[in-house]
């Protein structure tokens, strides 16, 4: 299928779980009406954001214990984490992302029209190497999506990175945004054969670590393999085929370095594997 295959199914997999982010979101209980957030009490937002904030750290040391073991030694582990969502509210977009963005220890708010739709975006780069970047688009009809994205090219050289992302995590909530996040993990991978059977092989050692992990999706070309599956006890999921996915795997042959490129993500990879 080549290159051209592989960036179809990535699309997809990404539509996929942005749409089931804008559909079950971090939403309370007692959640009502079009206001979204705007109708959750003040104790209610905090709980929720420690809640989110702990299950994030505890999923960023498990993808850091996992990518040390499918992953060639001493390998830098690249990550990419995503909080998006909806924004619903009355405030004006422009104010509500520069206090957003303020909070955020961000840079300068740009603007732009894309497409008949006001962008915003700003970024800075945090000690340790690790990027902050944030995306708003305004949807219409009150409605507005936001993605801040942190990357660094070694999450083992980036520890503070872990409670940033959750901080922001919060800073999102607390501004009326119905976030979620996912995260993507990628390195050169230890099991250097054929892309079918390095996926094999890693599989072997993930099930060491995720006992009851079950394959549910299979995708496969010339130069990559990748297995989405249900694992106990992990508690994000996105639905899928009548499947609950909660960890992606892909094996990608890089013919420019002639290697095997491994990614992780958690529940479903996002970024080009």
């Amino acid at each position: 299928m080549g290159n051209r295959g592989q960036s179809r199914v990535i699309l997809v997999l990404a539509g996929l779980c942005v749409a089931v982010m804008l559909l079950s979101g971090f939403r309370s209980a007692g959640t009502a009406g079009g206001n979204g957030l705007q109708e959750v009490s003040a104790v209610s937002a905090v709980t929720a954001s420690t809640a989110g904030a702990g299950e994030l750290q505890d999923s960023l040391a498990l993808l850091t214990t996992l990518g040390r073991e499918v992953s060639a030694p001493g390998a830098p582990l690249r990550l990419v984490l995503k909080w998006q969502g909806e924004y619903s509210g009355e405030a004006a977009a422009d104010a509500t992302v520069q206090n957003l963005s303020s909070r955020l220890g961000l840079g300068e708010v740009s603007s732009s029209d894309e497409d008949g739709h006001l962008t915003l975006r700003s970024s800075a780069e945090l000690s340790g190497g690790v990027k902050v970047s944030l995306f708003w688009s305004e949807l219409g009809g009150g409605r507005s999506y936001c993605i801040v994205t942190f990357e660094t090219a070694d999450l083992l050289d980036s520890p503070e990175l872990t409670s940033a992302a959750g901080d922001a995590g919060q800073a999102m909530l607390q501004a009326g945004i119905v976030a979620e996040w996912n995260v993507s993990l990628q390195a050169p991978a230890k099991e250097q054969s054929g892309p079918q059977a390095a996926l094999l092989a890693t599989e072997q050692n993930l099930a060491a670590q995720l006992p009851g992990i079950h394959a549910e999706e299979n995708y496969a070309d010339e130069t990559t393999s990748s297995r989405s599956y249900n694992v106990p006890g992990l508690q994000r999921t996105v639905s899928s085929g009548g499947h609950e996915l909660s960890l992606q795997l892909a094996v990608h042959r890089d013919g420019n370095e002639d290697r095997n490129r491994v990614t992780l993500g958690l529940p479903l990879i996002t970024i080009e594997y």
